[in-house]
């Protein structure tokens, strides 16, 4: 077993919190096995590369989303790269989505993998946008509801000048999975990423996102949602790193804890110098339904620079005794109370990823959970 650094924050600060950085012990057990990844038929402009086919060279072309860095760290990046050059598929560990210049698409441009039991799946994806486009892409691991494994998973995404791309990533993996999920991305000039999560699967979560915002007026939007159980971890690491004029970050967290589940958040937002003009806000929403959870948060600004605007904020807390007192009133029980409060935060962000279908297969997904859980089973 190898043990690694995951999810350093870009400042180390309070130290005696022990929170600058989270440590993972790789399960050598498992069988290294990467999963195949799938895509909904795509139009004309996109294209997507996978296995020999997508060249080394291409991958590392100086204008290549992969110079992109994530934030889980270099430990990680290091962990891919090992486990490419062992695979006897080689580049078939890597895969590239590129969407041309003035690619425009109503529809969204779905990638699926589907993960066995017992397998380790290590992987990148490369989601290269031109000029002018927008774009929604949504990318879902699923795997059985009892399943165990390991799911590395990065994404780097650039994109060009004056253009609109979400990409959002649902993850319905089985409740002995380890999650891996590693996200860098760069915008162009007067460009936009909206990225938005929902980490509702898997046992143990480790997060990250590391946005740069070198080029004038570019922006990017962050939605995660989450809700942990039993004694379920979740680690984040986020950070939008902002470098041009006029540039724009937004961080939102909502997340609900109930009985003996841990949560770490980092959130960094990181004024270079040279970004004047420029603006970021966090904020953090978390509900604790138990008294034995463990919340930890860190959100963070960083500012070399004078001329800027940044705020964060966080809300933290149990369920409102009034609030409860009329539900009561109305019939509804404590527990159903609850899973209410819960369900509306993961409806918060699955409004948001572009497809309703994808939207209601999550909703599905997390209220099979809120039911194994009320049975007394392990989601």
């Amino acid at each position: 077993m190898k043990e690694m650094t995951l999810n350093p924050l870009p400042a180390l600060t309070w130290n005696w919190l022990r929170m600058n950085k989270a440590s993972f012990l790789e399960e050598a057990e498992l069988e290294a096995k990467s999963a195949t990844l799938e895509t909904s038929p795509l139009p004309e402009g996109a294209a997507f590369t996978s296995g020999k086919d997508l060249k080394a060279q291409e991958a590392a072309a100086p204008k290549s989303p992969a110079r992109i860095e994530g934030a889980l760290g270099k430990d990680f990046d290091a962990l891919l790269g090992q486990k490419a050059q062992e695979s006897s598929q080689g580049q078939e560990a890597a895969a590239l989505l590129e969407l041309k210049d003035g690619f425009n698409s109503a529809s969204p441009l779905f990638v699926r993998a589907r993960l066995e039991d017992k397998a380790a799946s290590f992987k990148r994806l490369f989601v290269k946008a031109g000029d002018n486009v927008q774009a929604t892409v949504i990318i879902e691991w699923s795997s059985d509801k009892n399943a165990r494994g390991l799911n590395a998973f990065q994404t780097k995404i650039q994109a060009g000048s004056n253009s609109r791309l979400k990409v959002a990533t649902v993850q319905l993996l089985g409740s002995g999975f380890v999650q891996l999920n590693d996200i860098g991305c760069a915008a162009g000039e007067n460009s936009s990423i909206e990225i938005d999560q929902l980490e509702l699967g898997a046992d143990k979560i480790f997060q990250g996102i590391k946005s740069e915002l070198a080029s004038a007026r570019s922006s990017f939007v962050h939605n995660a949602a989450y809700c942990l159980d039993g004694q379920r971890e979740l680690d984040m690491n986020f950070i939008a790193e902002q470098r041009g004029r006029e540039t724009k970050s937004l961080m939102n967290v909502y997340g609900t804890l109930k009985d003996g589940a841990k949560k770490t958040y980092r959130g960094t937002i990181d004024f270079k110098r040279g970004c004047a003009a420029s603006v970021g806000n966090e904020t953090e929403e978390t509900l604790l339904l138990s008294p034995d959870v463990v919340n930890k948060s860190i959100p963070l600004i960083l500012c070399d620079e004078e001329d800027v605007q940044g705020e964060h904020g966080a809300t933290i807390g149990r369920l409102d005794e009034d609030l409860l007192f009329y539900m009561k009133t109305r019939g509804l029980p404590l527990e159903e109370a609850q899973k209410m409060m819960a369900r509306s935060k993961i409806a918060r962000v699955a409004a948001l990823i572009g497809d309703d279908g994808e939207a209601q297969k999550a909703l599905d997904f997390f209220d099979a959970g809120l039911e194994t859980s009320a049975d007394g089973g392990q989601k």
